[in-house]
């Protein structure tokens, strides 16, 4: 008779938790949403019913990832309602996901299991080595040249560098050596290990002191005290276009005209440099004044006769390219020219080799 007694009430506790736990009946626990794009947040909604007579109430929903933002039904639900808990995952990290949600309610102590998975894709651009070509140790950058638009005197122009942390630890970005006339505000300030950020970079023309191309290199810190080098560099490159008073009257308006904006110098291979040439006309009723002439890297040399063109004139630049300096060189090979040729203030001859 003791046995007895003792399994009825071991038997009656037991449907007295499954009752509590059933309290909550999801129409499904796991929900696979499929793929989106990167950075494309992707929302799941796991529907309930309270089927008992007791009414239910969600008390919290741990997503346990600040890549997962909950929100739910708030008020207590009768015996026949309906509520719905909705997952939202920030698409930040790259590839397959699979998260456990933990929900906690009025009805049991230990809380139930939900389930969402799907998979971040880049769509034409499917791995982080090619979002991320630029490696500054477990860094990634989507690059290590920056490039802002062109700029006239007083105004600004903005960048941004994608970054990715690929290391064990979380990282703190940080470029040192940063001039005085660039800004840079870094989303987040701390980097979770896997996790993707920008740092977006401001131009403020003003303290730039000369026309024409601009350069100079930041660094990238890997870690606090960390030094300078090429290894962590990141060139920043701009224009500053000359003011209306630099351009000569209507009447009397020089016109440039080169033989070509893509020079072929033909195939590399073992040889050390190779050398080409870009015909410079003035086609104008006024004298061509050519008042910049630069190139992007090392690796281009230019040589020109003059820099003043008289109506009429043609002069040829001779461009070098040199083979040992290309492995370094961030940034394709070009040559800028700033001229006072208003319809032509920025020309850029692309140099292209096989």
């Amino acid at each position: 008779m003791r046995q007895f007694f003792l399994c009825f009430i071991f038997t009656f506790n037991c449907s007295l938790l499954t009752s509590f736990a059933q309290k909550a009946s999801f129409a499904q626990t796991t929900i696979n949403v499929g793929s989106t794009l990167w950075h494309k947040p992707v929302s799941a909604t796991f529907k309930f019913k309270n089927k008992d007579r007791v009414p239910l109430r969600i008390e919290a929903v741990d997503a346990g990832c600040g890549c997962l933002q909950p929100t739910w039904t708030q008020r207590t639900l009768e015996k026949g309602e309906e509520g719905s808990i909705t997952v939202t995952y920030d698409a930040n990290l790259l590839g397959h996901f699979d998260r456990i949600i933990l929900v906690k309610t009025n009805a049991n102590e230990e809380p139930m299991r939900l389930r969402m998975k799907g998979v971040v894709s880049t769509g034409e651009r499917r791995t982080a080595a090619e979002l991320y070509p630029a490696r500054i140790g477990d860094i990634g950058l989507s690059t290590n040249y920056v490039e802002f638009s062109d700029v006239h005197r007083g105004d600004s122009a903005t960048a941004r560098i994608e970054i990715w942390n690929d290391s064990k630890e979380v990282f703190t970005p940080q470029l040192m050596h940063l001039p005085s006339y660039v800004t840079a505000v870094y989303k987040p300030e701390m980097l979770a290990r896997g996790r993707r950020g920008f740092i977006d970079l401001t131009l403020h023309s003003d303290g730039l002191h000369n026309d024409g191309l601009n350069q100079t290199s930041v660094y990238l810190a890997r870690y606090s005290g960390d030094k300078v080098g090429s290894e962590n560099e990141i060139v920043l490159s701009s224009v500053l276009l000359p003011d209306a008073s630099a351009f000569a009257s209507e009447l009397n308006r020089p016109s440039l005209h080169l033989s070509t904006q893509e020079l072929n110098l033909g195939r590399l291979g073992k040889k050390s440099k190779l050398k080409g040439r870009v015909a410079i006309s003035n086609t104008g009723s006024g004298i061509l004044r050519i008042s910049a002439v630069h190139v992007f890297n090392n690796a281009i040399q230019v040589s020109m006769p003059k820099r003043d063109i008289v109506p009429g004139e043609t002069i040829t630049m001779d461009i070098v390219l040199l083979a040992k300096y290309l492995k370094t060189a961030k940034s394709l090979p070009r040559v800028l020219l700033i001229t006072n040729d208003s319809e032509h203030v920025k020309e850029t001859i692309d140099v292209v080799y096989e």
